[in-house]
């Protein structure tokens, strides 16, 4: 049998793998996938949280503190951090969403002006529409779906008590993560694929820097977003333009903050509820908070991503969304929001062993027109190997 390591540092997929284990392992992978979903998706979130606190655990370890104390230090400030940001902004954040909800029945019956002028459009268009029974019946449904929504993305598609177990699992595999991740880091590098410790420690350092950088880049992305908006909502309230965005600016602000982890789709997404709440103060206003978005997303677009996430962690839009689906396929909404940080580990990781990885060819003509050749050796004439991309 053909050995698929036959060089260190290097890997050779024989052509009988090629033809039926590659395949069957994909095959296999992704009916396991299904079945196991829920613990790969906490093993996964675990597996963030641990690589997004090992350097701090690092830092503290290196005032001579044991590892093992420095990782319950960093555990208690990093949920006395959270704790203290959820007392800051989930309550107000609450009371405004629960008057929003409370008030979008009745925001178009204070809109007979604005409504007016749309139907006016409408007839003049030839469109059969009742503009304020249609706008009603959105905010009917809007009022219904927020709630949902707001549930769902706050409890991630579980009840509360699933919720609460799930979160206590992941602290705990979280904390075993940091306290064994030295032990993990040496078994990976000794027992690389490519047999070569260099690569293994290459790889580790690389996977490391790839996760933990982009989620604290896209962290401080979605910070610097989600502030911008809010603040802008309270200045267009503030000199009378969208007398709604004051009453809604935080609100706003945390719904753009979650929203620009998606890239691409999420900057959308993000205009989405402050411009419908504009269209029943008037259209005008909806215009300047459009306005208003699409100078920060061109701020944004032009500035704060190059500055903040740099070339290194731009990857095409299509892929994204693969992802998004993919996630949401695997674990609804969190795994959709789960997706995003494992597209830079999977790029880095398909470039490390692109270098690594050959397909022995299947030139049958090349081995027909040297018949000296040993099977499965390449000949004079073969072009070359095929490189996994």
């Amino acid at each position: 049998m053909e050995d698929a390591r036959d060089t260190k540092g290097h890997i050779t997929v024989p052509r009988w793998m090629q033809l039926g284990a590659l395949p069957a392992i994909m095959l296999i992978g992704w009916l396991f996938t299904g079945v196991i979903a829920q613990a790969i998706f906490v093993f996964l979130i675990a597996a963030l949280v641990a690589m997004v606190l090992n350097p701090l655990v690092s830092l503290v370890e290196r005032g001579h503190i044991r590892r093992g104390l420095s990782v319950l230090v960093v555990c208690v400030l990093f949920v006395a951090i959270l704790f203290g940001i959820g007392l800051l902004v989930v309550p107000p954040m609450s009371h405004q969403l629960s008057n929003l909800v409370d008030a979008l029945p009745s925001m178009p019956n204070g809109a007979h002006s604005s409504i007016e002028r749309l139907q006016s459009l409408a007839d003049r268009l030839n469109l059969k529409v009742d503009v304020g029974a249609r706008l009603t019946e959105f905010a009917n449904s809007l009022a219904n779906h927020i709630p949902l929504a707001s549930r769902g993305l706050v409890a991630a598609g579980v009840s509360v008590v699933r919720l609460l177990t799930l979160t206590v699992i992941i602290a705990v595999i979280s904390i075993y993560m940091l306290l064994y991740s030295k032990r993990i880091s040496v078994y990976l590098i000794e027992h690389f694929p490519t047999g070569s410790r260099a690569d293994g420690v290459a790889y580790v350092r690389l996977a490391h820097d790839a996760v933990v950088n982009y989620v604290k880049a896209q962290v401080l992305l979605s910070l610097a977003l989600g502030t911008s908006v809010g603040v802008a909502m309270w200045l267009l309230s503030l000199i009378g333009v969208f007398p709604g965005g004051g009453r809604y600016a935080l609100f706003f602000g945390v719904w753009t903050f979650i929203m620009e982890a998606i890239p691409y789709l999420g900057p959308v997404m993000a205009a989405v509820p402050p411009t419908m709440v504009a269209l029943f103060d008037s259209p005008f206003a909806a215009l300047w908070v459009l306005g208003t978005f699409v100078f920060i997303q061109q701020v944004e677009g032009h500035i704060l991503v190059p500055v903040i996430m740099g070339s290194r962690f731009r990857v095409n839009p299509l892929i994204v969304i693969f992802a998004i689906l993919v996630g949401n396929e695997i674990h609804g909404v969190a795994g959709m929001f789960l997706a995003i940080p494992l597209i830079p580990l999977v790029r880095e990781t398909i470039f490390f062993f692109r270098a690594r990885v050959t397909f022995e060819k299947w030139n049958v003509g090349a081995q027909a027109a040297d018949p000296s050749a040993p099977p499965g050796e390449p000949s004079d004439t073969d072009p070359g190997s095929q490189t996994l991309v």
